[in-house]
């Protein structure tokens, strides 16, 4: 399992973070948090789960 955050992956929550949906993620980003479990997606677009508030604290 794939545990490297890259640099736009790590935009990508951080912006998640700083509002609450986030309807236009880039494809490719947006299928890797996924399958990681790091955003879900919801009627909105996509939100940040617990597990990528906790990757991003450590990270971010």
């Amino acid at each position: 399992m794939n545990q490297t955050v890259s640099f736009d992956e790590l935009r990508w929550l951080q912006e998640l973070n700083a509002n609450t949906r986030k309807k236009n993620v880039p494809v490719l980003i947006g299928a890797s948090l996924l399958a990681r479990g790091l955003i879900e997606q919801k009627a909105g677009g996509f939100a940040l789960t617990a597990r990528g508030r906790i990757a991003l604290a450590k990270l971010g």
